[in-house]
Parts: C-alpha cells; sequence; structure tokens
C-alpha cells in the first residue's frame, strides 16, 4: 500500500478510534507489553492505532485488558474477532495471538509472553477443571490443552498436539496423545 493511501486510512481511523486511544493512554503500562509483540514501531499512538486498525485479534486482547465493564462502551466501533474467545481470569503481559480464529483460551491462568495460533483450544474437562499456561510458552496450530494440567515455563505444544497431562519446564511436546521430543534443548522420545 503506497504512504498516502496508508496515511489517508489511518488518519480516518484515528477519529473513530479516540476513545480506544484515550483508554490506551491510561492503561498504557497494560497494554504496551502486548503491542510490542504485535508493532516493529514500538508501543507509542501511531503504532497503536495501526496495529488496532489492522488487526482484529490483537483488539480482542486490548478489550480484555481494559475488562468486560468498560470495553463493552467501545467494542461497536472496533469489533473484535468474533471467534477469538478469552474466559480467562489471568493473562501474563506480552501476549502475542496470531490468525487466531476458532481459538478458545479457557485457560485458569496463562502466563508472560504467550504465542498462540489459530484454530488452538484450552478448556476445561469432565471436571471442569482448566489448565495452567506458564511463562514464554508457544502454542501452534491446532493444539489441545485440557483438564486441571500444568504447562511449565519456556515449553513448545507443536501443531495437533493433544496435550492432557503435565508437561515440564523446557520441552517440546507433539503428538495425540502428546509426547516431549526435545527437553533442555536436547532431542529425546518420553511420553508425558
Amino acid at each position: 500500500m503506497n504512504p498516502l493511501t496508508q496515511a489517508v486510512i489511518l488518519s480516518a481511523s484515528t477519529l473513530r478510534m479516540i476513545p480506544h486511544i484515550i483508554l490506551y493512554m491510561a492503561n498504557r503500562s497494560k497494554i504496551a507489553p502486548d503491542l510490542e509483540k504485535y508493532s516493529a514501531d514500538g508501543c507509542g499512538i501511531g503504532a497503536f492505532i495501526k496495529v488496532c486498525t489492522r488487526q482484529k485479534v490483537f483488539r480482542n486482547l486490548f478489550y480484555y485488558r481494559l475488562g468486560e465493564y468498560v470495553s463493552v462502551f467501545i467494542k461497536w466501533m472496533l469489533p473484535p474477532d468474533p471467534t477469538l474467545h478469552i474466559w480467562c481470569p489471568s493473562i501474563g503481559p506480552g501476549a502475542h495471538f496470531e490468525h487466531n480464529y476458532a481459538t478458545y483460551l479457557n485457560a485458569e491462568r496463562i502466563g508472560s509472553n504467550f504465542y498462540c495460533l489459530q484454530l488452538v483450544t484450552l478448556g476445561n474437562d469432565g471436571k471442569m477443571q482448566r489448565p495452567i499456561i506458564g511463562d514464554d510458552v508457544k502454542i501452534f496450530t491446532g493444539a489441545t490443552v485440557f483438564g486441571g494440567i500444568t504447562i511449565g515455563n519456556h515449553v513448545t505444544i507443536g501443531a495437533g498436539a493433544v496435550v492432557s497431562k503435565n508437561v515440564p519446564d523446557n520441552c517440546t511436546v507433539v503428538g495425540n496423545p502428546a509426547y516431549i521430543v526435545k527437553k533442555d534443548g536436547q532431542n529425546c522420545k518420553i511420553e508425558l
């Protein structure tokens, strides 16, 4: 897109985003770590306008950070992605959702620097227990993590994996049922 067209679109978008910008400035410390994951331009107002205009999944995260009762008044101006569902009491700073259509995040807690792709399900089991996700966790396309389990820190969950057991720190898991293929930087094959 040429720079002039981009400037016109962003300027028009800025007008409808005035409430969003005000709320961003008032909650900058909560939202800036997430914005840094989405923008190469830092976490200033221009970067916020650009990312919020172009990426619906960022809007979901922005509205989540503001809280349900605050965001309800502005969501209609810039609708979130309707297929990304976040039912999690706590998500740490620096979350990044990428192409997250048809994604359900129903975890007890998600740590900082969480990265998640599309078609991921974090959910409860038959006992209504939900997973706890550690820091620096990456979950790739189509993975399912469920039950009252704990996913450790620095864990990668491969595409299509089905995880129903605890995963220790510093691991990569794949498969259905999931098993460890890398632990502490060493290749392996260990059942969970």
